[in-house]
């Protein structure tokens, strides 16, 4: 604020040459076509109380000081006041004539005169504006600063009163009375510049550098120097005023993001409501079909996922310019403090560096594809194959074109290739038979699950999501190297971004899974009858706790023996009392617990009474033999599937030993 206060004194210096033109108008605002003639009648009324023969002599003066005769004007006052002496009208306005010619010390003594006859707000003002023009003299320019302020004490609304305070506060550089003068002045008198430039100085010293801006650019506009306008812009209001209109600028694009976030949050709680309302209502079954209502619903996932997904990416260089914006503004204010240590300089500029490492790469990150398991031949289980030929037949859809076996308990589908190929349903639709799900599993078993598998294709479910999967497979980049770094943290704009981000993206993209999951239960329900969907469910549910717990246990020992996995698919039933009732005690809790906004499939028990509100008609032939049987080479991919764990626990013992080193 030092260089804006030099300002103040440089363009007082400057007005004061023109002061004489200012007071020369008098203490009455002027408005076309001339003077108040309320005020100029008071004048006259009073004058001709006094002496009449004055009056034509004064309205004759007045009329040649407004043409700009000062001459003819000074000797008709001077003729007034012969006549009626000391009368402080005349005083007042021979004082103004004599600043008008120059004539500093004449014009003083009338202003004094006129003020000693009468003690009003107008003289007051003649005599500070009189005081103002002998600026070497503090004491007089004090004086005039305390007749201005009193002036303005009684008329705080009058422009000519607060113009003079105007002028004696800048050559006092009182700043209150500065400050107080020029706001009046914006309102009462528009048109002068000077109220506006000293506004405008103000509003900078305020911390208002926009506003200061416009008004030191409106005060050029009505006339005001040049020279003094640039001399304010340069001393700080220029530079500042356009960082805080980007700043502004950008904090309606952060709050526009933001609140684009919201509404995607909001849309996904709707679109989950909006899935329950419809999955609820009843349902004709006896030829399976997706109700309008569904139908609806669906559509309006695919729209918000396709949004979401785009709102990623356009996220990514609002993120990126953010990262910048704060790394920069924290080193800016940490050097306006005096100095910054070089530890906390360093860890910014790295911390930035690394998170916009993250950001950027996360958008270029791509997986490669791989066959999802071992591929299963039909060669390999005819069998198997024409079972799964067989369900697609009763589902009405085209069978898998691959089979992949997988060490994990569960079986699902996938559909590779590009997404105009899968578009056309032209894609490898692919089975993905986790054997750890196979132990205890019947046909007919199998057939519902396969038909709820076959409702993802009918559906289209795996046609489409490539752009959904990319920017999930982004995220997860991004969080990870974030992670990795130790940058994990709240204060990290690129951690607060990619972990709120995820919960939406899940929120809603999870949401549009379980409609899916919902109607696939449909097709088993339909196809092979609630029952055996039903058995079918909770034999994955069971069987995947199970064999979860069975493979930990023999890990544990084979470790602890320094010996080879057994074959998993074979492994003994939990023999432990307190193992079986930990079994049962996570079965009840998966299967009994509430669907999360984050589950990718429904509760299970509300899958259950989902299918069994459903009105199915038609008899469904039992399958009770063994999946198994279905496989002749099974002991072989039991085998196969042994050994991939054996390689994980091969791979996470190096791991360990290496962590261990480095500790030690």
């Amino acid at each position: 604020m030092k260089k804006i206060r030099l300002t103040l004194v440089v363009c007082f210096l400057a007005m004061v040459v023109i002061t004489p033109m200012v007071v020369a108008q008098d203490d009455r605002p002027q408005e076309p076509p001339g003077r108040d003639p309320i005020f100029e009648q008071e004048i006259a009324d009073h004058l001709a109380a006094i002496n009449g023969d004055a009056v034509a002599i004064f309205q004759e003066a007045t009329r040649a000081m407004d043409a700009g005769d000062l001459e003819a004007a000074k000797r008709g006052y001077e003729q007034v006041l012969d006549l009626v002496p000391d009368f402080p009208d005349a005083l007042r306005r021979l004082s103004y004539v004599e600043l008008g010619l120059g004539n500093i010390e004449a014009g003083l003594q009338s202003a004094r005169q006129a003020y000693a006859a009468q003690d009003s707000p107008y003289n007051r003002m003649a005599l500070a504006n009189a005081l103002l023009l002998a600026t070497e003299d503090p004491e007089k320019a004090a004086e005039a600063l305390t007749h201005a302020w009193a002036a303005a004490e009684e008329l705080p609304d009058d422009d000519g009163v607060n113009l003079t305070l105007l002028l004696a506060g800048a050559a006092n550089e009182d700043l209150d009375a500065i400050r107080q003068a020029s706001a009046t002045l914006v309102q009462v008198w528009p048109e002068l510049p000077f109220g506006h430039f000293f506004a405008g100085l103000f509003a900078a010293e305020d911390g208002k550098w926009e506003e200061a801006e416009r008004e030191v650019l409106l005060a050029q506009e009505l006339g005001m120097s040049a020279e003094a306008v640039q001399e304010a812009l340069d001393a700080g209001i220029a530079g500042q005023a356009r960082l805080y209109r980007w700043l502004r600028r950008g904090a309606y694009v952060v709050g526009g993001w933001l609140a684009g976030l919201a509404i995607l949050f909001l849309v996904g709680m709707l679109l989950s409501r909006l899935t329950l309302a419809a999955v609820h209502r009843p349902q004709p079954v006896a030829q399976f079909r997706v109700g309008r209502a569904e139908r609806l619903v669906r559509t309006l996932y695919r729209v918000v996922i396709a949004i979401t997904s785009l709102y990623f990416y356009v996220s990514i260089p609002l993120l990126i310019l953010i990262l910048v914006a704060i790394t920069v503004g924290t080193l800016y204010f940490s050097l306006g403090l005096g100095r910054i240590p070089l530890r906390v300089a360093a860890f910014v500029i790295m911390g930035a560096l690394y998170s916009l490492v993250a950001v950027v790469r996360s958008v270029f990150t791509r997986v490669k594809a791989t066959e999802p398991g071992r591929p299963l031949p039909r060669d390999e289980g005819p069998q198997l194959w024409s079972l799964a030929e067989e369900v697609a037949g009763r589902v009405g859809t085209r069978p898998v074109d691959a089979i992949y076996v997988t060490p994990a308990p569960e079986i699902g589908v996938t559909e590779r290739g590009g997404l105009l190929k899968k578009l056309r349903g032209a894609g490898e639709r692919c089975l993905l038979l986790g054997l750890g799900a196979l132990p205890g599993m019947t046909q007919g078993q199998f057939k519902a699950i396969l038909a709820h598998e076959y409702g993802h294709f009918s559906s289209r479910d795996t046609a489409g999501g490539n752009l959904a999967r990319q920017v999930q497979i982004s995220m997860n980049h991004m969080a990870f190297r974030l992670a990795v770094r130790g940058l994990a943290r709240w204060y990290n704009p690129a951690w607060l971004f990619v972990s709120n981000f995820n919960r939406i993206f899940l929120r809603i993209t999870l949401g549009a899974s379980r409609l899916q999951e919902i109607l696939a239960d449909r097709y088993a329900a339909v196809t092979y009858g609630v029952q055996s969907f039903v058995d079918g469910l909770t034999h994955i549910v069971r069987q995947s706790h199970a064999f979860r717990m069975q493979v930990a246990q023999e890990v544990e020992e084979a470790m602890k023996q320094d010996r080879s996995l057994q074959n998993l698919y074979m492994l003994p039933a939990l023999q432990a009392d307190s193992q079986r009732e930990k079994l049962e005690t996570e079965i009840d809790k998966a299967i009994s617990r509430p669907t999360s906004p984050y589950d990718s499939h429904p509760a299970v028990s509300e899958r259950i009474e989902l299918v069994q509100q459903l009105e199915v008609t038609g008899e469904v032939e039992e399958s009770p033999q063994p999946v198994w049987s279905l496989l002749p080479n099974a002991g072989q991919l039991q085998q196969e599937m042994t050994e991939i764990a054996q390689e994980n626990v091969r791979k996470r013992q190096q791991l360990a030993a290496q962590a261990a080193q480095q500790q030690g």
